[in-house]
Order: C-alpha cells, then sequence, then structure tokens
C-alpha cells in the first residue's frame, strides 16, 4: 500500500514538474533561436535572404520531437490519473457533504465532525455530494480538487504522510459566502484517530440544538453574538418582531415564535425578512421532528440549560391552589391536565375548553377570561412572569401527562 502511497500526490507532482521542465526547456531553445536568428541573418550580415527549398532533418525534428514530447505528457497524465482514481484497498470512507456555505464529514458509526480527521498513513477515501448547487472540494496539499454535484456522488483519495492542519477551499463560486467556506484536513496519529472516533457519534460540549445548527450550515450565514451577516443573527431572535416582505413588496409584521421559525426553516419560503437577500434554503425532509425540537430549544433559551418548571410553579405559589396529582384543591389538579378538556362558564353558557398552550398562556396573563365552573375566580395574573419561566411552565404541565379527553370541572366534579 505505501508502494502505491507514492502515489496520487506525488504522481501529480511528477507530471507537474515533467510539464514544467519541458516547457522551461522549449522556452529556452526558442529564445535561444531567436536570438540566434537575429544575430545571424541581421540586415548588416545577411543583406540578401535566402531561399531555402527544403531540409529533410528539420522536418524529422520538429516533427518528431513534438511527437515524442506529447506522447511523454500523455504518459505522464495518465499515470497521475490512475493513482488519483485508484483507491487502494482498506481506504478509511468518509462521507463529505457539502452545502451553503459549509462542509461536513460522517465517518462509519455515524460520528460526525466541522473538519476532516484523517489518520496519518492510511488512505482517506471521500465520498462526495452536495444538498443545494455545485461546489468543489479543493485540498492543494493533496492535489485533490473535484467538484460536489447536487444528486451525484463523486470521490477522491488521499494519504497523509505527516501531522498538520491542512487547508481545504471551495473552489466553484457558490453564493455570497463562498469566500468563507472553508475547512480543513486535520491529520493525526492513527493512534489519535482511534481515540477521537470512539468518543461516539455524538461528541459535543455545547448544547445539541447548537451542534445541529452548525452541522445543518445555518451558523455559515446567521451569527450567535448579534454581529451582522447573510442571514439574521440568533442572538434574542425567539420573539423578535421582524418585517417580512412578499415578492409583491407587500410588508407585514410577525413575531418569531415557534410557528414562524418552523415554517423558515422548512419552507416554503413565500416571504423574506426585510434587510437580507431570499437566498435561504428549505430544510424540509432534511430536519428530523427530534431535530427541529433541539433546535427551536437553543433558538428559545441561547443555550443556557432550561429552568425546572416545577420549580417556576412552587416559587409563584402555583402549587398552593394546584396538585401535583389529579387531585382538586383551590383549582384543578396539573395531573393531565395538559391536553384535557375543562368546562368553561361565560355569558354564552357552558362550553368546553381544550387545555393546551395558548390557553395556559391566557390563563397566566388574563385570568379572568377563562372561568372554570365549579372553581371560585381567584386565578391571579402574571404579568411580570418572563417568557424563559413561562416557557419552564409549559414544559412541565406538557410532561405531566395528557388525558386527551377528560373534562374537568370543580371539587367532585372530575368525570374520567
Amino acid at each position: 500500500m505505501s508502494a502505491q502511497l507514492v502515489n496520487a500526490a506525488h504522481e501529480v507532482d511528477k507530471s507537474f514538474l515533467f510539464i514544467f521542465g519541458a516547457s522551461a526547456l522549449l522556452l529556452a531553445l526558442l529564445t535561444a533561436a531567436m536570438l540566434w536568428f537575429v544575430f545571424r541573418y541581421n540586415r548588416k550580415r545577411h543583406p540578401v535572404a535566402d531561399q531555402t527549398e527544403g531540409n529533410l532533418w528539420a522536418e524529422i525534428v520538429w516533427t518528431v520531437l513534438p511527437t515524442i514530447l506529447v506522447m511523454g505528457m500523455f504518459v505522464s497524465g495518465w499515470s497521475s490519473y490512475k493513482a488519483l482514481r485508484q483507491v487502494p484497498a482498506g481506504a478509511l470512507e468518509v462521507k463529505v457533504t457539502a452545502r451553503m456555505w459549509t462542509w461536513d464529514f460522517e465517518y462509519a458509526g455515524g460520528r460526525k465532525s466541522k473538519i476532516l480527521y484523517a489518520p496519518v498513513g492510511r488512505p482517506v477515501k471521500l465520498l462526495l455530494s452536495s444538498e443545494d448547487v455545485l461546489h468543489g472540494f479543493y485540498a492543494p496539499a493533496f492535489r485533490i480538487k473535484i467538484d460536489t454535484v447536487p444528486g451525484m456522488t463523486t470521490y477522491a483519495w488521499f494519504t497523509a504522510e505527516k501531522e498538520g492542519d491542512y487547508v481545504v477551499f471551495c473552489s466553484v463560486y457558490c453564493g455570497l459566502q463562498h469566500a468563507k467556506m472553508l475547512t480543513s484536513i486535520r491529520a493525526v496519529s492513527q493512534a489519535a484517530f482511534d481515540a477521537w472516533l470512539a468518543e461516539g457519534a455524538v461528541r459535543s460540549e455545547e448544547a445539541p440544538g447548537r451542534a445541529l445548527l452548525e452541522n445543518k450550515g445555518c451558523l455559515g450565514c446567521h451569527s450567535l453574538d448579534g454581529s451582522p451577516a447573510v442571514g439574521p443573527s440568533f442572538k434574542d431572535l425567539w420573539g423578535r418582531k421582524v418585517i417580512l416582505v412578499a415578492p409583491n413588496g407587500s410588508k407585514s409584521t410577525v413575531t418569531t415564535d415557534e410557528g414562524y421559525l418552523r415554517r423558515a426553516i422548512l419552507g416554503p419560503k413565500d416571504r423574506t425578512v426585510e434587510g437580507f437577500d431570499p437566498i435561504m434554503p428549505s430544510f424540509g425532509g432534511q430536519i428530523s421532528e427530534d431535530e427541529m425540537t433541539l433546535i427551536l430549544d437553543f433558538l428559545r433559551t441561547g443555550g443556557k440549560p432550561p429552568k425546572d418548571g416545577r420549580a417556576v410553579a412552587e416559587a409563584e405559589g402555583c402549587l398552593s391552589c394546584h396538585a401535583e396529582d389529579r387531585s382538586v384543591l383551590v383549582g384543578p389538579g396539573f395531573q393531565g391536565l395538559w391536553g384535557s378538556k375543562v368546562t368553561a362558564e361565560g355569558p354564552g353558557g357552558e362550553h368546553d375548553v381544550l387545555v393546551d398552550r395558548q390557553v395556559v398562556l391566557e390563563a397566566l396573563s388574563l385570568p379572568g377570561k377563562l372561568q372554570l365552573k365549579g372553581f371560585d375566580p381567584i386565578m391571579p395574573a402574571y404579568p411580570d412572569l418572563s417568557d424563559e419561566d413561562r416557557e419552564a411552565l409549559l414544559g412541565w404541565l406538557e410532561s405531566l401527562g395528557t388525558d386527551g379527553h377528560n373534562v374537568h370541572s370543580g371539587p367532585g366534579g372530575h368525570t374520567p
């Protein structure tokens, strides 16, 4: 295998040096010939032009020598081409995915990273594809330059001979952030690579939502610190008011809540945030529901650990009136309340209401709007409750389970 390793990069270098040397030699010969003719056939030295009828040896030389030179270039180029395309047996396979404007690398077993780790001395086979437009994987140190094409898998291979970091560029203009589509190949010892690979499919001390944003290429266009970028910054994005512009120029103001962010990520892209170009790709079919939940949680909290909903309920005095189980105190018990139906009273008579996110938020801000049958109207409002605390309470209530059909009323009036 090491014999074949002398190989792709070396064969390319040999071809380059051969062509460069032949070109330099031809340049020197042509320059010398030009100077000789200028000197020898100067008008002062040769006032009368000679008429040459033909020269067999000259014709043989300028026919045979170029043929030999061109065939030599072909043989050398073919040798380097074969070295680039013939992957040694036992090569480590790495899946390379290009997208605007980032590179993703995936190893056997699901291990992923944003830079390409490679063990020194072992061939690495790259299986390259693109999720959006044409890109080009260009690693000068290993003489690799190959297109990544949507809907097609191309391949290349290399072997790192010594440890170090080697830059990787995108060689095809792919949009506004093309110049920033950079990564590196990190060559490490086999032992260090095995240890890194053994750490598992998920290796991140950061919030999983942030890791997903990075892996999906979102951080190539959106900053986390509020700095300007191709798209709006993710800093304090949740709950922000933004102006959307439709293709016909009409504008509307929306709140960046869960519903809006889902549409912005999954599509369709019928409107664009004012001040930004309409280049956001759709991730429909590329993000699972579990991944979406992690991303939304990160955008909601900014990566900070979520608050304990029960602790918030206890601190705000909710557990003084509501039991954690199904017991009825001053108010209905919390267990099974989420997703169930409650009987409400109003000017129009009794009616059933499904306890969902909107109902709970209204109960916290406008408790008098929903009067439950059989309970006294003593629920206080919580206008100063932070969004973080509200989300923690909602998550905790949902975690206590749902009935889906039960109707809750006052003491003694719970109907299973």
